[in-house]
């Protein structure tokens, strides 16, 4: 696998966004550029000590407060265990995990069990990686309710 983006791409260029002073009650925007999973290169300076969030792609328009609730003091990467390759997956995030210092990793995923696979393809990458990051999952109903939110078992 490639330790950085796909081909020279432009869209592909991780980028940190300078962030601006917000108000209270301001939804929060992006701080980084790509944001899916599959544009993401395996080094990422963006990422370092950064409390991530992994998202299913549904979840930000399933629930209308995304921003403010989720991904408050994240950063954030996006994709579908269904419609993606999770090997691909799986061994983006083992490299990401074995060469990027993380606080934290949550996963953000819908009830729908397809989208359990991203649990699984964060826990595997973990167990691959030899890494021990403290891991959340938070499923959402497709109503866009918090159904739960647990630390996830390894």
């Amino acid at each position: 696998m490639k330790n950085d983006t796909h081909a020279g791409c432009p869209s592909c260029a991780s980028v940190a966004v300078a962030a601006e002073p917000a108000a209270a009650d301001e939804v929060k925007r992006l701080s980084h550029w790509p944001i899916q999973i599959k544009l993401i290169g395996t080094i990422a300076p963006f990422l370092n000590n950064a409390d991530l969030l992994v998202a299913a792609d549904c979840t930000a328009f399933a629930t209308p407060y995304f921003h403010q609730e989720f991904l408050k003091d994240r950063k954030v990467l996006i994709g579908c265990p269904k419609l993606d390759d999770g090997m691909q997956y799986v061994e983006k995030f083992t490299q990401i995990f074995s060469t990027t210092p993380l606080k934290s990793l949550a996963v953000l995923r819908m009830e729908v069990p397809c989208c359990s696979g991203m649990t699984m393809i964060l826990k595997e990458a973990l167990k691959k990686s030899g890494k021990n990051i403290p891991f959340t999952e938070t499923v959402i109903g497709i109503k866009g309710d918090v159904l739960s939110e647990k630390p996830v078992e390894r």
